[in-house]
């Protein structure tokens, strides 16, 4: 049953194969692979790939992936791409987690990270444009954020696009799929996060803000801005002032700030709060 469906993927149409999900690129599939968390069904590689990594390729078909190899022509027609490095994998839908795991894990040890290191947990509002949450994966990722919550609706969603352009960020976080970010922020509040925003009509500056807490941090999309009710929600809006502005007498003009991409504030208030809690203040 197992070849016959492949056999079926492998002779859909382009209409059809270009829906499926797959993965390919070396760093991305073999990480993937390691990883373990998001199933792969099967593997199609080049002659050469299969030399090169034959004992880590024979370990995942005796795990029950399916393995066959094929010209990197065929994987390009498979793939639709040329970049495909001599590697394609079908994979499922990506395994989101859920708000009781993290309720679970919140209280868990946190070893991998700084001991003075905070839980941070990050809430993505309606970002649609698959770059900027790619990238806003990348800076969770890096900065040890426990949890990432993106809507259901109106969000861009995790596919095998987003896990190439993060970096295989995906892989590695515990990502949650939320009904009612609405609710899950008032939940991630009710269990001790403060929840703080980047608002660009703020005068409290990022820098002067304590950031040493468990946090939550809210993140609205380029367009929408974050939700009105998610805003109201937050015990801190702050704002990243511009470091171009010609010095004036008025101090709320000199705290002036530009709006930022939601990847590039994300960043920035991540990196001071891992700051601050490195050096405890």
């Amino acid at each position: 049953m197992a070849k016959q469906s492949a056999k079926k993927f492998r002779k859909a149409n382009p209409a059809v194969r270009k829906s499926l999900n797959w993965l390919w690129g070396r760093s991305g599939v073999f990480e993937t692979l390691e990883v373990g968390r998001w199933r792969v069904y099967e593997l199609f590689v080049t002659e050469e790939v299969l030399a090169q990594n034959k004992d880590f390729l024979a370990k995942q078909k005796a795990n029950g992936v399916e393995l066959e190899v094929m010209t990197s022509q065929k994987l390009t027609e498979l793939a639709q791409t040329t970049d495909h490095q001599g590697i394609v994998a079908r994979v499922s839908k990506y395994p989101y987690d859920t708000l009781e795991n993290f309720e679970k894990t919140l209280v868990a040890d946190h070893s991998a990270l700084p001991v003075a290191a905070k839980p941070i947990a990050v809430l993505i509002d309606r970002v649609q444009d698959v770059f900027n949450f790619a990238s806003l994966l990348r800076c969770c990722k890096h900065a040890g954020v426990g949890s990432v919550f993106v809507g259901e609706f109106c969000q861009c969603q995790v596919t095998t696009q987003v896990s190439r352009l993060s970096s295989g960020a995906v892989n590695h976080l515990s990502i949650v799929q939320s009904s009612d970010l609405l609710n899950t922020a008032k939940r991630l509040k009710e269990l001790g996060l403060t929840l703080l925003a980047v608002d660009p009509a703020s005068t409290q500056a990022i820098d002067h803000v304590g950031l040493n807490v468990p946090l939550g941090l809210l993140v609205g999309s380029d367009i929408h801005g974050l939700d009105a009710n998610l805003m109201a929600l937050c015990d801190q809006r702050v704002c990243i002032p511009s470091q171009n502005l010609p010095a004036t007498n008025n101090p709320t003009a000199n705290h002036q700030s530009t709006q930022m991409s939601p990847s590039v504030s994300a960043g920035i208030v991540l990196y001071e709060a891992r700051r601050q809690q490195r050096i405890g203040v």
